[in-house]
């Protein structure tokens, strides 16, 4: 079984491959790659990963620059500006604080293809010892470095200068760096999230759990909310009425000229409302690195994923949530006004624990309910495994949600039945 996963190593930490031997092999395999050069270490809050960070250090050997907790962006950014050669950011991202995660960037910042993962992979496997060089800890101050490289980006910061902004920092790694950015541009600021223990990490906060910061936009008055996941790649906002714009809308928000790439998930009203303005919309496969592929290839500037994981020609080489909320807002901050006549089409979303992941054109019971569903009058209908877990994904939409409910039930059982075992 593949090591990497949708976005790097995943797993239940101390139970492999989330353990400390993997993440030892993986500095050894790293410090192959990369010599003499530094190489970057970053966390989020969770309480395993100070041992992971000293495992990979252990591994890699050499000139290290642990970073300590920030954001996944903020490591990206860092190996942009030639802090080193590459980085390891130790997050589970909108998991649960008992999984953990290895991410991998490489030169410039960016995550790994397909080809370096399996070569990365192939070389943590390979029966060497470990004989990394002297390990020499490097002093820095990533934070305040990543900070100032956020505030230099914002587009016409002094918009929001006393704007009633509500922030959920779901516990995570932007707990200090998000609240602390947005001050200094002088948005009035009510935080939540913002107190972590190694265990609270997206626990009901969060982009996972936009409900949360609703509740406090409506209670303080502000004029919109922005919540970010465990390590602070993505963002979810929330208008003034307390109401979700999700991943879609707020790639509507961003949208630039030429084009935009969403994914397969992507709702088919976003790209009836890109069309309808002149604008190209392109798809791409599930993971921001399938979105930044395309997005060089065409030279757009803009792509993302439902989820709010966006990607800018004018931010960093990783998606960075708090980044992408300034751009949404340097238009305006009266959302609903902004995303007015935007209605995606009704979408029902489910997964099905599955035992093994067989190849989907392999079960002609499953292509024969999906058939029925087209004929039922589902536009669209998208299976595809996870990435990160034992799970297949779902999604239908259909002119209404009780059509798309329905049959999204119907496949998740067939599904459930055909790959139970």
């Amino acid at each position: 079984m593949a090591l990497f996963g949708t976005d790097g190593i995943r797993g239940r930490f101390p139970e492999p491959p989330m353990d400390l031997n993997t993440a030892t092999e993986l500095g050894r395999a790293l410090r192959a790659r990369i010599g003499d050069a530094p190489l970057l270490l970053a966390r989020d809050t969770r309480e395993s990963g100070p041992a992971l960070a000293k495992a990979v250090a252990r591994g890699a050997g050499g000139e290290v620059l642990d970073l300590g907790v920030l954001p996944t962006p903020a490591a990206s950014a860092l190996v942009a500006e030639g802090w080193g050669a590459a980085a390891v950011v130790i997050t589970a991202s909108h998991n649960p604080w008992h999984d953990n995660g290895l991410k991998v960037l490489g030169p410039g910042g960016v995550k790994l293809s397909d080809a370096d993962e399996a070569a990365l992979e192939r070389e943590m496997s390979a029966p060497r010892p470990l004989n990394a060089p002297p390990l020499r800890r490097a002093p820095c101050d990533g934070e305040r470095a990543y900070e100032r490289l956020v505030i230099e980006r914002a587009p016409a910061p002094w918009r929001l200068r006393g704007v009633k902004i509500a922030l959920d920092a779901a516990n995570g790694a932007a707990a200090r760096t998000a609240p602390s950015i947005l001050r200094a541009l002088g948005v009035e600021l009510t935080v939540i999230g913002d107190a972590p223990d190694g265990k609270n990490i997206n626990e009901g906060v969060g982009a996972v759990h936009p409900e949360a910061l609703a509740e406090v936009v409506r209670a303080t008055g502000s004029a919109v909310g922005i919540a970010l996941d465990g390590d602070g790649d993505r963002c979810q906002l929330i208008d003034a009425d307390g109401q979700l714009v999700d991943g879609d809308a707020l790639l509507l928000l961003l949208a630039r000229a030429p084009g935009v790439v969403g994914t397969v998930m992507s709702n088919a009203a976003l790209e009836r409302a890109l069309l309808g303005r002149g604008l190209g919309f392109a798809r791409a496969a599930v993971g921001d690195r399938y979105v930044a592929e395309e997005l060089s290839r065409r030279g757009w500037r803009v792509g993302g994923e439902p989820s709010g994981h966006v990607l800018l020609a004018e931010g960093f080489p990783t998606g960075d949530g708090l980044l992408t909320a300034l751009f949404a807002l340097a238009d305006g901050v009266d959302l609903k006004e902004r995303l007015r006549g935007f209605r995606p089409d009704p979408q029902a979303l489910l997964a099905v624990p599955v035992a093994r992941k067989a190849p989907l054109d392999t079960m002609p019971a499953l292509a024969a309910v999906e058939a029925e569903a087209r004929a039922a009058g589902v536009s669209r209908v998208l299976l595809r495994y996870s990435g990160t877990e034992p799970k297949l994904r779902v999604m239908v939409e259909a002119p209404e949600l009780g059509l798309a409910e329905s049959w999204a039930r119907r496949l998740a059982s067939a599904a459930e039945a055909a790959l139970s075992s």
